[in-house]
């Protein structure tokens, strides 16, 4: 990005800061013009841009522009998210798209480039959208929160489950204190209510057995769907925020309430004391443990009862008598011991 891109972005970025803390206010443009040291043609070319970007901004002639009501803004705008991370200290920077492939391949294009941690990708639309074992994840344009996030943290390859862990507790922990949602964890990544998912998490890692140099995590949150968005099959196991709230929700503020929580997540990841209190909190929230459970691995299948978790992330598991540890595998719940 060059200079006079940056500067560009910059006063975007300032424009809408000045509109959007004062909400649902009239500012005249020659006010704007004026704090911003810019001519009223570019005041009025930023507000174009800005609303390209899906913000709703009135423009009223003679009198100025505002901002309506921020709560109720659902546009992925890229602006809109980077003035709500502004007091973020690990997220830094979203990169939000109408449609693309996957923000997991963006996002590792940058981590291989040597991108700093804290960067987010968004996307309305994913048409390569991948969950575990390479499904494809279900999305419906517009109405799901789909995004990636790169991190660089200090763990060893060994706990790299662990991140996956904190990623579903820190979401779980924002449904339920922030939308007042029924949400269990369910192991390893995903997140239910009312025993149907809503949430999917998907991790990728490159390093050394000794060092990560890099982690992906993509995550997949049904928002606004309604029923009639699913297919009759998907219906049955899968639900939104919508369906169980009967509220629509800002995506963008969701978003940010979400990287919010991980900000101060990922930091108990890095000191022995934080994992043990990640995994704890993970264990009283996890529907997994204590029910009878199939497990799938390959070709192979097993069934017996979730009775622990690891300290480095593994299901144990009780089979004919004996605990087998599982660090993969796909679970399917049977019924409460």
């Amino acid at each position: 990005m060059n200079i006079e891109n940056i500067n560009r972005t910059l006063n975007r970025f300032k424009l809408l800061a000045l509109l959007a803390d004062n909400e649902n206010k009239l500012i005249s443009g020659s006010y704007l013009a004026k704090k911003l040291n810019l001519t009223r043609q570019s005041i009025f070319k930023h507000i174009n841009a800005l609303k390209e970007e899906g913000l709703k901004i009135d423009s009223i002639p003679q009198k100025g522009y505002k901002i309506p009501l921020l709560l109720q803004i659902d546009a992925m705008s890229p602006t809109f998210i980077n003035y709500l991370l502004k007091e973020n200290d690990l997220f830094h920077t979203c990169l939000s798209f109408d449609e693309t492939d996957s923000t997991q391949t963006v996002i590792k294009k940058l981590a291989i480039a040597g991108a700093s941690q804290g960067i987010v990708a968004t996307a309305d639309y994913q048409n390569s959208g991948r969950g575990r074992s390479g499904r494809t994840w279900v999305n419906s344009k517009g109405n799901n929160l789909m995004f990636s996030i790169l991190l660089r943290p200090k763990l060893l390859p060994g706990n790299i489950q662990l991140l996956n862990l904190a990623v579903g507790l820190a979401i779980r922990t924002v449904l339920v204190s922030e939308y007042s949602l029924n949400a269990d964890l369910k192991w390893p990544n995903d997140i239910l209510i009312n025993d149907k998912k809503v949430c999917g998490i998907l991790s990728e890692v490159a390093g050394e057995p000794d060092k990560i140099y890099y982690a992906i995590t993509g995550i997949g949150l049904n928002v606004n769907m309604q029923k009639h968005d699913f297919c009759v099959e998907i219906e049955k196991i899968a639900t939104s925020i919508l369906i169980e709230s009967g509220k629509n929700i800002s995506r963008p503020y969701l978003l940010v309430n979400i990287l919010n929580k991980l900000s101060s997540t990922v930091k108990l990841l890095e000191t022995p004391e934080g994992l043990k209190k990640i995994l704890k909190s993970y264990k009283e929230s996890c529907a997994t443990l204590g029910k009878e459970v199939i497990v799938s691995q390959g070709k192979e299948t097993h069934t017996g009862t979730a009775t622990d978790i690891t300290e480095q992330g593994a299901l144990v598991v009780k089979i004919n008598g004996k605990d087998m540890l599982f660090f993969a595998a796909d679970i399917k719940h049977l019924r409460i011991k």
